[in-house]
């Protein structure tokens, strides 16, 4: 079972309200909310009720609360005694990061974090932006590093400066353009996956111009996607940051693809 539910729990009881506890964690209500529905789940008892405008605890919750004080007391001796014995951050982090930060804009603050912490081990791992905001909301990490994607309100979000997105293509492809309403493309489109977010932004511009395309080619990483679409197998459509190295080498053909003013 995870602690932090129960640390939840208890922060609940003691404020009074799910919006007061979530204040004191430095949370969303809605962070607070679904923690106590895992724990439900995880327990198999209802844990609170709704009574007029106000969740009080249910008998379940009055039983097992004793023995949550009990855990979390337990828990603050162990940290008190780990941190009398080092004075240094020790434990786990784990972190999911998108690819395209891990390996353009990470390497240098991962690098200074080991510096800092050397006795923490640090999980790191590169997924979808959609598959970390999910992980993120289930509790399966600590930390999330990525593009921001939509039904995040349940996220303590710290928001870093916009990364623009642009089209990147072959210099030989010289007369494409997309801002034209109602053409085909005769050319691939080369993104991550399905789940890509990059290609999700994609098609929905296209399809807001009437604009349909070749093929989807799903390749397994941005350096393999960018040395594609130098070769002219197809276009893609990434953040500027990992193409700036394309740009001086004249390498890829990039601009803006703005929407359709309405």
């Amino acid at each position: 079972m995870n602690l932090k539910r129960f640390l939840t729990f208890k922060t609940i009881v003691e404020e009074g309200s799910f919006l007061k506890a979530s204040q004191k964690l430095y949370c969303t209500q809605s962070t607070v909310t679904f923690q106590i529905k895992q724990l439900e789940q995880d327990l198999s008892l209802q844990l609170f009720e709704k009574i007029g405008r106000k969740m009080v605890l249910t008998q379940a919750g009055e039983k097992i609360l004793p023995h949550v004080y009990e855990l979390t007391r337990v828990m603050e001796n162990i940290e008190g005694t780990a941190q009398q014995e080092s004075s240094e951050p020790t434990g786990e982090l784990k972190v999911l990061i998108a690819e395209t930060q891990l390996a353009y804009k990470m390497a240098n603050v991962l690098k200074e974090f080991r510096i800092r912490a050397p006795k923490v081990r640090l999980s790191l791992q590169s997924q979808n932006c959609y598959q970390i905001r999910d992980d993120l909301m289930a509790d399966k990490a600590d930390l999330g590093v990525f593009y921001r994607v939509s039904n995040d309100e349940s996220l303590k979000v710290h928001e870093f400066k916009q990364e623009p997105l642009v089209l990147v293509a072959s210099p030989l492809l010289q007369g494409m353009d997309l801002q034209r309403v109602g053409q085909h493309i005769d050319s691939g489109f080369i993104s991550n996956g399905a789940k890509c977010l990059f290609r999700h932004s994609f098609e929905s511009i296209i399809q807001e111009r009437n604009i349909s395309i070749d093929n989807m080619i799903e390749l397994s990483s941005i350096n393999t996607i960018k040395n594609c679409v130098q070769s002219n197998i197809g276009i893609s459509y990434l953040p500027a940051l990992p193409l700036k190295k394309s740009y001086k080498k004249a390498a890829c053909k990039s601009y803006r693809l703005p929407r359709l003013r309405k």
